[in-house]
């Protein structure tokens, strides 16, 4: 019995250990890293950086062969494993893409012969080099669009951000000369000087937070392959301040109520903020005006974005002056807020007119004074006629 418990206990003492490496290994594998655009940021993403819990692993890296040949739909992968350093790469390589010192070849395993199906692929492989990673929020999507420098063999037939193929957007939009041809499993893209460089890495399907980088490389048998160096230097371009189009309309006239509108816009497609994003009706006797700081302030505020719209009502203190909507545009992301712009003048204000003059009043008797009127009358006549009788 107690041979037993001891066996049992080791053995639920070796349970618990895998267990805890485990789970401490899906905890390290769950801590992505973060691109904030500082210098050598994007260089995390180099291949051929490894952890000092398995330095035959690739850090952030992962790797799937297609079994059978499924094309390029994502529906059709299935889970990415380790990808492993390549410590015995055949003698056909190039040492690093661009002879980089910071990049080296990943493959499945460590020697870089890999399986390989036979069938209806022929012998030849399908592999899914991935990596993921987090944007941090101060990165504008518009203007990232990191480089690479690459090796594969035998090529990158298409390159998938989010799962969405770079190749569909336009054949050849990053530069695979691999891509669409006929020798794709047997392109020799891992000679020495055999390298390519993505420049701009540009894509409308990067998004805030957490991404995902798939290369799809083809090969034929029996070694598979890549390495790549990232670079930042046009990571993230310099990012350009939104800008707002006012225009002002109504009727100048005093009691009249003025709306303001604008268009907004931004180079990077850096969304409005529409809390962010401020007005300013202004008032001046000049025609024309700079900013609202030529003018005099009648109202102010959020514009609630550029769906919406503001007004005022002119003032009598208006009158003789000209109207202007200015507005000072922000962004979510990206640089903001923008710079502010004043619309066109609007016409001159006008006093509302004067009310037409009212015809003097007829002095009018009461009632009573009439009567009294009518005795006096009644009276004078009674003594013209005794006059006229004497």
């Amino acid at each position: 019995m107690s041979q037993i418990k001891k066996l049992t206990s080791a053995r639920w003492a070796a349970s618990s250990l895998l267990a805890g490496l485990w789970f401490a290994g899906q905890v390290q594998a769950q801590v992505l890293p973060t691109i904030d655009c500082k210098p050598n940021s994007v260089a995390q993403l180099n291949t051929g950086q490894t952890s000092a819990g398995d330095p035959a692993t690739d850090l952030n890296w992962k790797f799937q062969y297609l079994r059978t040949y499924s094309g390029s739909d994502p529906a059709n992968w299935g889970a990415f494993g380790d990808a492993k350093l390549v410590t015995t790469p055949t003698a056909s390589w190039s040492s690093t893409p661009a002879n980089s010192s910071t990049a080296k070849w990943i493959g499945m395993d460590a020697f870089g012969s890999q399986p390989y199906t036979d069938g209806s692929n022929f012998g030849n492989i399908d592999g899914l080099f991935q990596v993921q990673f987090n944007l941090a929020s101060t990165v504008s999507l518009g203007s990232f669009q990191p480089s690479m420098t690459y090796s594969a063999d035998n090529s990158v037939v298409d390159i998938f951000i989010n799962g969405k193929s770079q190749l569909a957007r336009g054949a050849g939009t990053w530069g695979l000369p691999q891509a669409g041809g006929t020798n794709q499993f047997n392109y020799n893209g891992f000679g020495t000087g055999r390298w390519l460089t993505i420049a701009s890495m540009a894509s409308p399907d990067w998004q805030p937070g957490a991404n995902t980088l798939t290369v799809y490389v083809k090969s034929s048998p029996y070694f598979m392959g890549f390495a790549a160096a990232i670079s930042g230097t046009n990571a993230c371009a310099p990012n350009v301040a939104p800008t707002a189009v006012p225009a002002i309309s109504g009727a100048t006239q005093v009691g009249s109520t003025m709306t303001g509108t604008y268009t907004y816009a931004d180079t990077e497609s850096d969304v409005e903020d529409p809390a962010g994003t401020t007005y300013k009706f202004v008032t001046s006797p000049n025609a024309s005006i700079a900013s609202s700081g030529d003018g005099t302030t009648v109202a102010s505020g959020s514009t609630g974005g550029a769906a919406a719209s503001t007004s005022y009502t002119l003032q009598a203190a208006d009158a003789d002056m000209y109207l202007y909507y200015c507005v000072t545009p922000a962004a979510k992301t990206g640089t903001s807020p923008g710079t502010e712009t004043c619309s066109a003048a609007s016409g001159k204000i006008i006093a509302p007119p004067k009310p037409p003059a009212q015809p003097a009043n007829v002095p009018t008797l009461g009632e009573w004074a009439l009567v009294g009127m009518a005795a006096l009358l009644a009276l004078l006549g009674i003594a013209a006629i005794r006059r006229q009788s004497v």
